[in-house]
């Protein structure tokens, strides 16, 4: 076994302790029943900007870097639109209705990109990582706030001016400052001037640790949410075998596209870069898709069991992603 599988591993047994953190602390009622709500406002919010704007100050971005990140950017968007194709096949086929239909198309498309890929992609690459990964975090929107809007809320008339107010949020107006620093190359400035630099200081101090608290937080939120969810008895998952076939699509078969498309590239692209965009793809169903319809009155459950499956089976396809993304890479 590789190094870079074993901390890949390691860092996924990492992460699954802290959601089964969570999860304890959900199901035993020891926390709040709106702790999982309040967690996720912390970090969208607050801690997940803070994390990126921290992140892009630091570094001194050169042309390879806005070259890969627009990369995964547009390729982001690419393979996001082909699991939309997938999940609309997979639901006239699987002859799902109405709300449902629309919400197995959502989860197809849209995974856990910031709550679960960040803290993965920060360990395994901490250099470049994040950085990387909001460029993937902004495809994600950008779709997510367009298309993915319009599918949740097809039963229910809606502006399209409403929908897409939300690509303005939290994390891409960080996002924009990044860019910003990028622009005006920050840390050159810094390095020159003594006083900026103290003041800098100070500030990164105080606020990136605060920003990589979203690693933690992320995963006490996941483990909230999958302690909400009321699944039953066993055989009532196994009824609901659509949610199996979701997770093949969204977990296996739409990174094995993208690893095929980008390998067969060549050397457009580092192996770090289609690593990135490969694991991003990896993750499983977005718990945004579960809080987007039931804030438009879809089919809730359905979402909740489909994050719920996803993610646990993620705890051992994540693992073989990464590992074959090593391996061709």
């Amino acid at each position: 076994m590789q190094p870079a599988d074993i901390a890949v591993i390691k860092q996924i047994i990492i992460l699954t302790l802290l959601g089964l953190t969570g999860f304890a602390a959900g199901r035993t009622k020891y926390l709040p029943d709106n702790s999982g709500v309040i967690l996720s406002r912390v970090v969208i919010k607050l801690t997940a900007p803070l994390l990126i704007i921290t992140k892009m100050s630091e570094y001194s971005f050169g042309s390879d870097t806005l070259k890969n990140g627009f990369w995964i950017l547009a390729s982001g968007v690419f393979f996001i639109l082909i699991a939309g194709l997938l999940g609309w096949g997979a639901s006239h086929v699987l002859n799902l209705q109405s709300t449902s239909s629309n919400v197995y198309k959502m989860l197809s498309m849209f995974g856990n990109v910031i709550f679960m890929a960040y803290p993965l992609l920060s360990a395994i690459y901490p250099e470049k990582g994040i950085v990387y990964a909001i460029f993937f975090n902004i495809a994600n929107d950008l779709v997510l706030w367009t298309l993915g809007i319009f599918l949740v809320n097809r039963h229910v008339a809606k502006s399209w001016k409403d929908n897409i107010k939300h690509l303005i949020n939290g994390n891409t107006i960080a996002f924009g400052i990044g860019v910003l620093f990028i622009v005006i190359n920050l840390q050159d400035l810094i390095q020159k001037h003594s006083m900026a630099k103290r003041v800098y200081s100070i500030l990164f101090d105080t606020f990136s640790p605060l920003g990589h608290t979203t690693i933690y937080l992320s995963m006490l939120f996941i483990g909230l949410i999958l302690s909400e969810i009321k699944i039953g008895n066993i055989s009532d998952i196994v009824k609901r075998y659509p949610l199996f076939v979701l997770a093949a699509l969204k977990l296996l078969v739409v990174p094995f596209i993208a690893m095929a498309v980008l390998y067969a590239a060549g050397d457009i692209l580092s192996p770090m870069v289609k690593s990135i965009i490969v694991l991003q793809l990896a993750m499983p169903c977005g718990t945004i898709v579960s809080a987007l319809a039931s804030q438009y009155n879809s089919d809730y459950r359905f979402a909740t069991e489909g994050v719920f499956v996803t993610t646990i089976l993620s705890i051992v396809t994540l693992p073989l992603v990464a590992h074959l993304t090593q391996i061709f890479g």
